[in-house]
């Protein structure tokens, strides 16, 4: 145990077996691609792959498969380095439904990034682009071309900062949000639940929904409200509040008379200027042609009693796939998803259900999945639509702890397997030594086995 290479040979068994499970859990099944790189403290750039699919029982796994040392991060590179991670791994690129990556041109190139070298071998591998990098995108141009929403991060940075060079300010804020926590859970304005994380769950079609809402906010009722809340919020810590009907200063030239009033320039210019660019943005960067294959997925929900149910939308969804439905189960389909709603809406146990992600676990421990084999298939595939690429980032978090300054000469190879291990924990338990001591005695001739 005190060689390096049997210390080697041990974690690449422990990585082999978790890699083994994963492996054995896809089978044939079909399964999403995340990709990110990062450049490790020996200043090597690494991509780390996940994989994301639906178990037996119904939930959505996101599964570290190793990283992988890239001398170039042209997209032709990384695809070759992925097929040959998907050929050591028993993989196929047809089972892939979809691709997470950021927005780098080399990831998400339209015609010669990644992404598009992956449908140009298989249709199915949908592209989307992480949401919550679009989601700071469209907040980064907002405050780049209206100056009041940029001042007012550079003020909350400021603050930060402020409050982050003293420890003695930290441990006041920490105690005093703790008691705000307190009196927010007393008087139920904050409710405490449980369940998968947001990038686990099927989020895309709230794009729509928050769009909506957006413009509900430019009515005289949105504005109203939200004045009142900033009264309360004033009140509550002592802060003057403007009268909106005096004529508004110019803090940078407090002499020269602006001609309009308080409420104007909130309204209009400040309001309204940053609603107006909301709505821009979000349609240029939630407008891809991938948009309208989230949006049917939304007839899937199962909130508001199924309210949301569209079976023209489903059926349109399948076409998405046609590796997955042929012309014969298109017609088994449709007939399906009448059946499938009529029992379902009279049976209780899926009245209060509001999450797809549910839905799929609730099918697994009812067997509606077998009674309703295309239907299950169509949330599989939604399910399996990336959201975020946030398990990735976490990798990348986890491999500064395993390669730091003090450990920056271990191989690649190494550092792959040793993150396996570090990353899926929950899996490494399940395994038992006998099983890796056989591995490690049937990796190659030991010296204890040549002698006897």
């Amino acid at each position: 145990m005190l060689s390096p290479k049997i210390q080697r040979d041990i974690t690449e068994c422990f990585a082999k077996e978790v890699l083994g499970h994963v492996m054995k859990e896809i089978g044939n099944g079909v399964f999403s691609l995340l990709v990110d790189e990062c450049r490790d403290v020996s200043d090597k750039e690494q991509m780390a792959v996940v994989l994301r699919y639906l178990d037996k029982c119904g939930l959505v796994q996101e599964k570290f498969v190793g990283v992988v040392h890239v001398e170039e991060t042209t997209a032709s590179y990384l695809k070759s380095c992925i097929d040959l991670l998907f050929s050591q791994l028993g993989l196929n690129l047809e089972q892939v439904r979809g691709q997470g990556y950021d927005g780098a041109s080399n990831m998400s190139g339209e015609f010669n990034g990644l992404q598009a070298k992956i449908m140009n071998e298989n249709k199915s591998a949908y592209y989307v682009y992480c949401f919550a990098h679009k989601l700071n995108l469209v907040v980064v141009a907002i405050a780049k071309k209206i100056f009041e929403v940029g001042d007012f991060f550079d003020m909350v940075s400021v603050l930060l900062n402020v409050v982050g060079a003293s420890c003695k300010r930290k441990d006041q804020l920490r105690e005093h949000h703790q008691e705000e926590v307190r009196k927010a859970i007393g008087c139920g304005e904050i409710a405490m639940g449980t369940g998968l994380n947001q990038e686990l769950s099927l989020q895309r079609p709230d794009v729509e929904s928050t769009k909506r809402e957006l413009e509900k906010l430019k009515t005289n009722e949105g504005w109203d409200s939200l004045m009142k809340k900033v009264c309360c919020f004033c009140e509550k810590h002592d802060i003057p509040v403007l009268d909106m009907e005096d004529a508004y200063v110019n803090p940078k030239k407090p002499r020269q008379k602006t001609g309009i009033s308080n409420e104007h320039y909130y309204r209009v210019d400040c309001f309204f200027a940053v609603l107006d660019l909301l709505g821009e943005e979000f349609n240029d960067r939630f407008n891809e042609v991938n948009f309208e294959l989230l949006l049917c997925m939304s007839a899937l929900s199962p909130s508001d009693l199924f309210c949301h149910f569209d079976k023209e939308k489903l059926l349109k969804l399948a076409k998405f796939y046609p590796d997955d439905f042929n012309h014969k189960d298109m017609v088994t389909l449709e007939h399906e998803l009448g059946l499938y709603i009529d029992n379902i809406l009279h049976d209780t146990r899926f009245s209060s259900l509001d999450r797809i992600s549910d839905l799929a676990k609730l099918m697994v421990d009812t067997r509606k999945n077998l009674s309703y084999p295309l239907v299950y298939r169509l949330l599989k595939l939604a399910l399996t639509l990336p959201v975020a690429t946030a398990t990735v980032e976490r990798c990348f978090s986890a491999m500064k702890i395993v390669k730091n300054a003090l450990c920056n000469k271990i191989g690649d190879d190494y550092l792959s397997h040793s993150l396996i291990c570090f990353v899926e924990k929950e899996l490494l338990d399940t395994i038992t030594n006998e099983v890796i001591v056989d591995r490690f005695h049937k990796m190659k001739d030991r010296r204890g086995r040549n002698e006897t």
